[in-house]
């Protein structure tokens, strides 16, 4: 009887350690998805749209996603090819 408790125990210790591994997108940070996901909402709360606030890790991986010439080479480029990349990206995995 001792073992199954034991592995409840476990089941349930790492099923709150994966609760934890998950931000406000409800999905797993750094991955291709967490950042299309946040790539949306920067463009959403760019475009005056309805968006989730942004977290500090994903404020982050978003600066780091963003070439720092990006917008040099071409002033009418918007963040909307980088959101399209990023979903394109996460689409592949």
């Amino acid at each position: 009887m001792r073992g199954k408790s034991g592995r409840a125990n476990l089941l349930r210790r790492i099923e709150e350690l994966e609760s934890r591994s998950v931000d406000g997108s409800g999905l797993v940070p750094d991955t291709p998805q967490w950042l299309a996901f946040w790539m949306r909402q920067y463009y959403l709360m760019e475009t005056g749209q309805k968006h989730v606030q942004l977290t500090l890790d994903a404020a982050r991986a978003i600066m780091n996603a963003i070439p720092d010439d990006y917008y040099e080479d071409d002033p009418e480029r918007t963040s909307a090819s980088l959101v399209e990349r990023a979903e394109s990206a996460a689409a592949r995995r």
